[in-house]
């Protein structure tokens, strides 16, 4: 059984925050006591409210209070009451929906396959107490753990090797949280084993494989499940974090931290640290298996390295790259980026939508660089959620504005987001601010996309983003470009301008995306690649062929 814990005090409708246990035969203890297997703090709870019994094909609600202050699908219980899956349970501020084994979602499978993951499931068993988080969870930092992150990711931008990047990452994570042991695993591609391990104690010696490795393994790196446990009965071990690294591609490695017996236990701004830190240094891993940057002496300098450029933001990101991205028969996209020397928060992504529809998001971030630091995973990894919901453009740009308006610390973002038909064409697309979005025709004519009136996100609280319907023609390229495409430099310090920059653009379409890319960049190499970049440079071009 699987519960999924909310607290409406803090919950909205934009974005809920669960949390999540899971129980495998065993009762179920209900309370605000602290000796509950679930505790719901609140002193107008009793100190043992019930129990959650296994009864074989289905659970018993057992309370142990009759003042009638449960409810189970909206009606009041004070007897014993059974539970199936998808019930609601409230008690006062808290909600807990349940979902039985026998209803474990498992998309794209047939009846075996979820019967083979359901044993999975049950072969590697979480502790009771433990919390699982999904990977699109919210998180943050409290101003000291700030400093923390911001510092740490100055020096892994410095490391050259993917070695060292595993090393420093388990060293900070040993010192910040007070670790026993940390084991740090990365593969390759999503589908085969890790190969690169860093395992290390706190005393700074290698150690073998920690307890109950293969349960945290499966879970992140198979489930995606982001796990706190705080005591997990083990002879050596208080409290454990175990996190994957999700990459554009799929999950490509795990980390997994643990405290010594009688010390700390880990809790939720533990795991928004190390959240925040996989997530930032994912970019980095990938860029590092890319190039084969994997040994000492194998990686090359950045060019950026020592710009003074704010390195926190760039960590998020590759600094110079052009990118294997998803493949369609009818549409090919490619993608270039370089990080700024001045102010960074560029951000793409292209993304397979299970219905075979391609989606693409291109934004630039701008406001405090922790801050900044901070929403680019969280944007990306919405981006990447509200596809598989299939969500449109301006449902997407609507949440993305939600995620972002703070006035305490507000970031602002100009953003495109287009989900396209590879086959027929048909085009969704939303805007906000200002980017560049333009739809070239084969002869290279430029026509703008978008409404110029929409305001950047995390400028205004509600704010109905629209969204248009649009088509890509055969041999009509869509395109995509931030302001620091503008603003790139030659060495003397002459910029491309907006002119001679949409010259070169219009000049080289009418060809598959990737050679287009290339042809820009031949052209203009002074500026972009031999000269320098204030700010982020991205572009994004979609060309479609409609040939099957």
């Amino acid at each position: 059984m699987r519960l999924e814990i909310t607290d409406v005090r803090t919950l909205t409708d934009a974005e809920p925050n669960v949390r999540e246990m899971e129980f495998r035969g065993t009762p179920v203890s209900v309370g605000s006591g602290s000796d509950n297997l679930l505790q719901l703090p609140d002193v107008e709870i009793a100190a043992r409210h019930a129990t959650l019994r296994p009864m074989g094909e289905y659970w018993l609600y057992e309370p142990h209070t009759r003042g009638g202050d449960t409810k189970i699908n909206g009606q009041t219980v004070a007897d014993n009451t059974d539970l199936h899956d998808g019930d609601l349970i409230e008690v006062r501020y808290f909600t807990i929906r349940v979902v039985l084994d026998s209803e474990l979602p498992v998309e794209g499978a047939d009846a075996a396959q979820a019967a083979g993951d359901l044993a999975k499931i049950r072969q590697f068993p979480l502790q009771p107490r433990s919390v699982t988080r999904k990977p699109d969870a919210t998180v943050s930092l409290n101003p000291a753990r700030q400093k923390v992150f911001v510092d740490a990711l100055m020096k892994l931008r410095e490391v050259r090797n993917l070695a060292t990047l595993l090393e420093r990452v388990g060293e900070l994570l040993l010192r910040e949280l007070s670790g026993r042991v940390i084991w740090i695993g990365v593969r390759k591609d999503p589908h085969s084993e890790p190969e690169f391990i860093e395992s290390r104690s706190d005393q700074g010696t290698v150690v073998g494989e920690p307890p109950n490795l293969e349960t945290y393994t499966y879970r992140c790196l198979n489930r995606q499940q982001f796990i706190t446990v705080p005591r997990t009965g083990h002879a050596d071990t208080q409290s454990v974090l175990a996190v994957p690294f999700l990459g554009t591609c799929g999950t490509i490695g795990v980390v997994y931290l643990d405290t010594r017996k009688h010390t700390r236990v880990f809790d939720e701004g533990d795991l928004d640290f190390i959240t925040l830190l996989t997530r930032s240094v994912t970019p980095l891993i990938e860029q590092f298996l890319e190039s084969g940057a994997l040994l000492p002496g194998m990686g090359e300098a950045s060019p950026s390295a020592a710009s003074g450029a704010p390195v926190s933001v760039q960590s998020l990101r590759a600094a110079i790259t052009r990118e294997v991205l998803p493949e369609w028969p009818q549409l090919d996209v490619a993608a270039f980026s370089k990080a700024g020397e001045e102010s960074a928060g560029d951000l793409h992504d292209v993304m397979k939508l299970p219905n075979g529809l391609a989606a693409i998001l291109l934004a630039h971030l701008d406001g405090e660089a922790t801050r900044v630091a901070g929403m680019i995973g969280q944007v990306r990894g919405a981006f990447r959620i509200a596809g598989l919901h299939a969500d449109p453009p301006h449902v997407q740009l609507k949440a993305l504005n939600w995620l972002l308006y703070d006035e305490n610390a507000p970031v602002r973002a100009d953003a495109v987001v287009a989900v396209i038909n590879p086959k027929t064409g048909a085009m969704e697309i939303g805007n906000a601010g200002k980017l560049g979005v333009l739809l070239l025709d084969a002869q290279g004519q430029p026509r703008k996309l978008g409404n110029p009136q929409a305001p950047p996100l995390g400028t205004q609280k509600s704010f109905d983003y629209v969204g248009s319907s649009e088509r890509i023609d055969d041999d009509h390229t869509l395109a995509f470009f931030t302001r620091g495409c503008i603003k790139a430099c030659k060495e003397s310090g002459d910029p491309v301008g907006e002119k001679r920059f949409l010259g070169a653009l219009c000049n080289n379409v009418g060809q598959p995306a990737t050679a287009a890319i290339d042809d820009l960049l031949s052209d203009l190499q002074a500026y972009m690649q031999a000269g320098r970049a204030p700010d982020d440079i991205t572009v994004v071009l979609a060309h479609r062929s409609g040939m099957e």
